[in-house]
């Protein structure tokens, strides 16, 4: 149910692979990524076009799928998760993540009273099993929420933002991460590659997984070699890109006595 499958996985510290959807919104792109076994995906709301109706629509599909979707609001107020949550996801991935209010948004907006200040209502309440405190507390259990840390100040308090029992996992933002280090796009520079590990250093020491984003197997590697085994892998547009340009230079490539004119 919902992101249950996820938070066994990443329990078990098992490798764990999913991949964003920011600028494209075909929902078959679902069915790709668990066929060729991707483990959760994330629809980005932070940076994309995508519409409220798009949104609800790729969350149940990934449902029927039984492939955990997050939702990345644009921020963490209170507004904007409720109503995603009434879409119908797997949970949250909360971006910038650095003050305890946004902590306390998260919690007011996902949880019910007396836990938190949710009302039920929207498409998602069609998922419940029932609508007593049973089906909630069965919805609630199954929920995924990850907050994203992507500057200094977050990392300097992540231990007491992400403490709460109900935080399943955390994750890096590494290219926002290397812009406030002042090193913009430098992901590999020492500096970022350390403030990267001291995130993962911290989230383990209160047994909270750590994910990294990555775009090919080369990083891949880089960050296993460090311990990770939770990935954010790419985005269907860079994925696109990146298939395209191995491609095209592969066909340029080939011997100019195979080209018929």
């Amino acid at each position: 149910m919902l992101a249950s499958s996820l938070k066994a996985k990443l329990r078990q510290k098992r490798l764990t692979l999913g991949s964003l959807l920011t600028m494209d919104f075909w929902p078959g792109y679902l069915e790709i990524f668990k066929s060729e076994g991707m483990d959760f995906a994330i629809l980005d709301m932070e940076h994309s076009s995508a519409s409220l109706h798009q949104a609800e629509e790729l969350c149940r599909t990934a449902r029927l799928l039984e492939l955990p979707l997050l939702i990345r609001p644009e921020f963490a107020l209170y507004h904007l998760i409720r109503k995603y949550l009434d879409m119908g996801p797997a949970g949250l991935m909360l971006p910038w993540t650095e003050r305890q209010e946004q902590m306390e948004a998260l919690r007011e907006a996902v949880f019910l009273p007396p836990k938190g200040k949710r009302g039920p209502g929207g498409p998602s309440t069609f998922v419940n099993r029932t609508l007593d405190r049973a089906g909630w507390d069965e919805v609630e259990s199954a929920l995924f929420l990850m907050p994203q840390f992507e500057s200094p100040a977050g990392i300097k308090h992540l231990g007491s933002l992400v403490s709460h029992e109900w935080i399943d996992a955390t994750m890096l933002g590494p290219y926002d991460l290397s812009v406030n280090l002042g090193r913009c796009g430098q992901i590999d520079h020492p500096e970022v590659v350390a403030a990267i590990e001291r995130v993962r250093t911290e989230s383990m020491k209160i047994d909270k997984p750590c994910g990294m984003v990555i775009h090919n197997v080369e990083q891949a590697k880089f960050w296993m070699d460090r311990g990770f085994t939770f990935f954010l892998c790419s985005e269907v547009s860079a994925m696109v890109r990146q298939q395209s340009r191995i491609l095209v230079q592969g066909i340029r490539s080939l011997p100019a006595d195979q080209i018929q004119t």
